[in-house]
């Protein structure tokens, strides 16, 4: 087992990823976690429950641990390649000009679709709609997320932001805004009219897809 780990590895110094399968590729990154284990089976279940490389290092570190054989260090692991590759791709705070939902989009392909559970953010901008920020408003059960406005006017305040983009997921792939999503996007529209600041836009996020309810028709009473 160990020859066959040394041969990955040399594999890997010599050519670098290209050539690798995703189940070898991944097997290699299971060794670091699991030494004395069949890390060959372990990544074939891997991917044979989630389907591709790139769904399994997307997923939480609770839905990795029910593969049998990923304990908690295996699914810090892949979680935290996921996570350090989506923060070296993140533009540099202040940077990133939103120019339309668009730009939104793309930011938002890798990271929020595939999470378990929901979770509610918020992008916060300058008078040039420069992120500034982005800030977790809620993380919610898998069914839903309560959000409460004074978390998002403390944020507002603290970054000094004149406008903010709403986001969040749906777990189970619905692309669509619910009551819910609609009734609280108004809510925390009329908020910014009243306080100052602007709620440009609201996306909704699945492993499917991005939909902007601005696009949609679907902002009652924001200003654009």
């Amino acid at each position: 087992m160990e020859g066959h780990r040394e041969r990955l590895r040399n594999r890997l110094l010599r050519a670098g990823i290209r050539g690798f399968t995703e189940r070898e590729a991944l097997e290699l990154l299971l060794t670091y976690a699991s030494p004395r284990r069949d890390t060959r089976q372990l990544s074939s279940a891997l991917l044979e429950k989630f389907g591709t490389l790139e769904n399994t290092l997307r997923q939480s570190p609770d839905n990795l641990q029910t593969v049998d054989g990923v304990g908690p260090m295996a699914a810090v692991l892949l979680t935290l390649v996921h996570s350090m590759n989506s923060l070296a791709l993140t533009p540099e705070r202040g940077r990133l000009q939103i120019t339309g939902p668009e730009v939104v989009r793309d930011y938002l392909k890798t990271r929020l679709g595939t999470r378990r559970k929901e979770r509610f953010c918020a992008f916060l901008l300058d008078q040039d709609n420069r992120l500034l920020s982005e800030a977790e408003l809620e993380f919610g059960t898998v069914d839903r997320a309560t959000v409460h406005p004074r978390n998002l006017v403390e944020k507002v305040i603290a970054h000094n932001a004149t406008g903010v983009i709403l986001v969040h997921n749906h777990p189970g792939g619905r692309l669509e805004a619910s009551p819910q999503d609609l009734s609280l996007t108004r809510a925390l529209t009329k908020l910014g009219d009243e306080l100052g600041f602007r709620v440009l836009d609201h996306f909704i996020v699945t492993d499917s897809g991005v939909i902007s309810l601005r696009e949609r028709g679907l902002m009652d009473g924001g200003r654009t």
